[in-house]
C-alpha cells in the first residue's frame, strides 16, 4: 500500500499587500523593533525585502552606535578593570588566575614579582662563553671549539692567564652541557 504524500497545511493568512489574495506565508518586519510583521506571498515578500532598509531614517551617529552595539551582540560591557569579575569579591578564584595576572582579591592591580633570574653559575658560564639563552647543544659545542683554539696553552706559548682561561672554559662547557642534557 502506497502512502500518500502529505502537503503543507494551507495558511489562513492572506497576503498583506493591497489587492493580493494569495496566501501570506512569509513574514517581513514592519520596523526596526522586529516585533511586528507583515505576512506576504513569495512575490511580494521578495519585492518588500529588496526595498526595506533597516537603517533608514537614522543619522550617521545613530548608525555607528547601532554597529557598535551589534559587534558585542547587544550585551552590556564595561571598561577593563571596572565592574568585572576581577573586582567581584564574591567570585572565587580557585586556580589563582587573577593572582597570576596581578589582580588581587580586592580588585586592585598588583604586578606580580619579577621572575627569578637564572642562577649565578649559569650566568657566569654563559658570559664566559659569550652565549645567550635559549641554547642548543650544537651551539655550545661550536662556541667551545672556537674558544678552545683561542685559549689553548699550546697556541699561547705557555701564557699562565691563557691556561687559567682554558680551565675556566672547560668548566663552563661541561656545566652547560650537563644542564642541557638534564632536559632531554
Amino acid at each position: 500500500m502506497k502512502q500518500k504524500k502529505q502537503s503543507k497545511p494551507k495558511t489562513s493568512r492572506i497576503c498583506d499587500f493591497p489587492g493580493c489574495n494569495e496566501p501570506g506565508e512569509y513574514r517581513a518586519p514592519k520596523d526596526r523593533n522586529l516585533r511586528d510583521y507583515y505576512w506576504f506571498c513569495l512575490k511580494h515578500v521578495t519585492e518588500y525585502n529588496k526595498n526595506w532598509d533597516f537603517l533608514k531614517g537614522l543619522s550617521a551617529d545613530e548608525i555607528e552606535e547601532q554597529i557598535q552595539h551589534d559587534t558585542i551582540w547587544q550585551r552590556p560591557t564595561w571598561k577593563l578593570g571596572h565592574g568585572s569579575v576581577k573586582s567581584d569579591p564574591n567570585i572565587k578564584d580557585y586556580f589563582g588566575v587573577r593572582d597570576d595576572m596581578g589582580w588581587g582579591m580586592d580588585g586592585k592591580y598588583n604586578p606580580p614579582p619579577p621572575k627569578k633570574s637564572i642562577e649565578k653559575k649559569m650566568q657566569a658560564a654563559l658570559d664566559f662563553m659569550e652565549l645567550q639563552l635559549p641554547l642548543t647543544v650544537a651551539a655550545v659545542k661550536q662556541r667551545y671549539k672556537a674558544l678552545a683554539k683561542k685559549y689553548h696553552p699550546d697556541t699561547n706559548k705557555g701564557d699562565k692567564d691563557a691556561e687559567q682561561r682554558f680551565k675556566k672554559l672547560n668548566e663552563a662547557y661541561h656545566y652547560l652541557l650537563d644542564r642541557l642534557n638534564q632536559f632531554k
